[in-house]
């Protein structure tokens, strides 16, 4: 439970500030396109000066993560700790890897790392008590670790007051998070739409998106998902559910196999759908429309690019079963 919630939040890059050098501010804004390529681009043209900086060890650490690298994620961050030990910045980000072990310790080894990871949340906050996103991952482990391990949701009541007052988009998104989690969809699609209000970003705004598709309120999260690839056409995941809303709706069929082929052709995030699932959802595509010929081939095209991708194969054989009748 406890690396669950701190991981949600740790791993998401801390917020800009308006002071930010010019590396952080770019990679802020590429990440929230979700444009890995020029994420990646930006790093290597970086000048040594800014590679140094505690923002450049935090921006090479994420890379790395998205790599799936942690050796070298936690060799660059140990070397910007030693560089620069009184970073909020890093000090956050070692918590956010320390969490990740919680699942390959027995029950005392997870209750020492949550001890590490509490007291890592509460120096960031203690070297840099205006970071959101410290006090972000300390509410939240204080909301769901148990009291011996130092939870108590009254502990985080003070950051929450802090957080809402001067992060508002942050606490409504937190919210929404709590209420996700609860199974309150409509409470946390409530939340969202305070999120987005307050700071119209892609984060809250792809979620709600999500939610709204889940609600089966498929044109509203159509114009949530066309804002967002609008704002950022490298936005893999919005192209991928904005095909999926149309076989989920079964109308708009040309414009989803059109946003499918967007995914297809934009470079992927490291959490984002696969190109197997994305020819599966073209497949089902040319299925509503009575085009079992087109249909087999995508699910074929599927199946070429992974073979354990069983919703395609069920699809195919289903589809088979049905003109062999």
């Amino acid at each position: 439970m406890i690396a669950r919630w701190c991981l949600a939040l740790l791993l998401l890059p801390a917020l800009a500030w308006a002071g930010a050098e010019p590396l952080d501010r770019e990679m802020r804004r590429l990440e929230q396109a979700r444009d890995l390529p020029a994420m990646q681009a930006r790093i290597e043209q970086a000048a040594d000066a800014e590679l140094a900086a505690p923002e450049g060890y935090f921006w090479r650490v994420r890379l790395a993560l998205l790599a799936d690298d942690g050796a070298r994620a936690e060799e660059l961050l140990e070397q910007g700790l030693a560089a620069h030990p009184q970073s909020s910045l890093l000090v956050l980000q070692r918590s956010s890897l320390k969490s990740e072990g919680f699942g390959d310790v027995g029950a005392i080894g997870r209750m020492r790392l949550a001890r590490e990871v509490r007291a890592g949340l509460e120096r960031a906050v203690e070297l840099d008590p205006d970071s959101v996103q410290a006090r972000l991952g300390l509410a939240l482990y204080f909301i769901n670790a148990p009291r011996i391990a130092g939870g108590g949701a009254d502990r985080a009541e003070p950051h929450l007051a802090w957080i809402r007052e001067r992060a508002p988009m942050d606490y409504f998104d937190l919210q929404a998070t709590l209420a996700m989690s609860r199974g309150d969809m409509e409470a946390a699609l409530d939340w969202l739409e305070q999120a987005t209000r307050a700071d119209p970003q892609a984060r809250p705004r792809f979620r709600r998106a999500l939610i709204l598709i889940a609600l089966q309120r498929y044109d509203e999260a159509r114009a949530v998902l066309d804002a967002i690839v609008e704002r950022a056409p490298s936005h893999a995941a919005a192209w991928y559910q904005l095909g999926r809303t149309s076989v989920l709706a079964e109308d708009r069929l040309e414009q989803g196999q059109a946003a499918l082929q967007r995914f297809l052709d934009t470079a992927p995030w490291p959490t984002d759908p696969s190109p197997a699932a994305a020819w599966w959802r073209i497949g089902q595509l040319h299925q509503i429309k009575g085009d079992t010929g087109q249909a087999r081939e995508a699910y074929q095209q599927a199946l070429a690019m992974d073979r354990k991708f069983t919703r395609a194969a069920e699809a195919l054989s289903a589809l088979d079963d049905k003109n062999a009748q």
